[in-house]
């Protein structure tokens, strides 16, 4: 894990300016493997920056004016959304490749026009996401970032008013207790829990993780092991969420598939069964890890994980 170098005395806002700039180093670091394409994984790697950095800002949030993040906001969200396009293809494209290599080599082309179509949907999103990297507003979004982040403001203390708590050494903990709070909610819900449900979960399982990330230097080495707690969890989740997607594009794909079968051109099929099998494939998927996730949740939700929480935080 990177070190940030945060320091228990610094203010939310010192210690915010801090962890963006981490986060907008990461984020521009990936462009020119996503530029050239030689790299699968900057794309990845790079939709990861974004949500770090946002999930940062709604961490650190308190420490800034709502106008001064604005920007940021907007540029990240927008971002976000242009990555996120092309990686749930490569996801999809990889794993249906992995599944399509399972058959014999004359069974394989009967997955050809199910590839063939989301290879161009995904060339669609990458030539999309390109042109938005050229672009006059991201290029305004990385300047007006890189000013925001050379701004120095001094904590001003005034000593005649009861102390309010500043330092994120005694910001922190509620911070992250606030983040695990959001998490244990769900408990009484999972038994039959919707996929929706899950996939909300999800999203409050990264809020939980980053912040711990994000204030990692100043906790105790307990929160390595918290953290590996959260990512095989993390991990049932996403499988789960990459199952969902993938029926819901193929499922897409299967409604229209008088339309685009004539814009195929390695199939002229009437009923593609290859592509309907595959669905089912990943339906009963999608229903095992739903059915199993209380399990991984029993793991996770332990008394040895809140001990090794308070432990970390202890330090502080």
């Amino acid at each position: 894990m990177s070190i940030i170098g945060l320091q228990p005395t610094q203010s939310l806002t010192q210690a915010g300016r801090k962890v963006f700039a981490h986060h907008f180093h990461d984020l521009t670091a990936c462009e020119r493997d996503v530029r050239s394409g030689d790299n699968i994984e900057a794309i990845h790697d790079m939709r990861v920056a974004t949500r770090r950095f946002r999930a940062a800002i709604h961490i650190f949030a308190a420490g800034f004016s709502t106008s001064s993040l604005k920007f940021l906001q907007k540029g990240l969200k927008k971002t976000a959304k242009m990555l996120g396009t092309v990686r749930d293809l490569d996801v999809f494209l990889e794993k249906l490749g992995i599944y399509q290599q399972q058959f014999p080599l004359a069974e394989q082309t009967e997955l050809a026009p199910l590839l063939e179509y989301f290879d161009l949907q995904r060339e669609i999103a990458r030539a999309k996401l390109l042109s938005y990297l050229e672009s006059a507003a991201y290029e305004k979004f990385k300047t007006k970032t890189t000013h925001f982040l050379r701004q120095e403001h001094d904590v001003v203390i005034d000593k005649s008013r009861k102390p309010t708590p500043f330092q994120i050494a005694h910001i922190a903990p509620a911070l992250i207790y606030k983040r695990y709070e959001a998490i244990r909610v769900y408990e009484p819900f999972l038994i039959d829990a919707s996929v929706e449900l899950l996939h909300q979960l999800r999203i409050d399982f990264k809020h939980f993780r980053y912040t711990l990330e994000n204030f990692h230097d100043i906790l105790g080495g307990e929160s390595t092991v918290v953290l590996a707690d959260v990512k095989k969890i993390q991990n049932h989740l996403g499988d789960l969420n990459d199952a969902r997607v993938a029926c819901e594009l193929v499922q897409d794909f299967l409604q229209h598939w008088k339309q685009y079968r004539k814009k195929i051109a390695t199939t002229r099929a009437k009923k593609p069964i290859a592509v309907i099998d595959y669905l089912n494939v990943k339906l009963a998927e999608k229903d095992l890890l739903s059915e199993t996730f209380p399990q991984a949740w029993h793991h996770f939700n332990s008394n040895k994980l809140r001990l090794n929480l308070a432990l970390s935080i202890a330090v502080i």
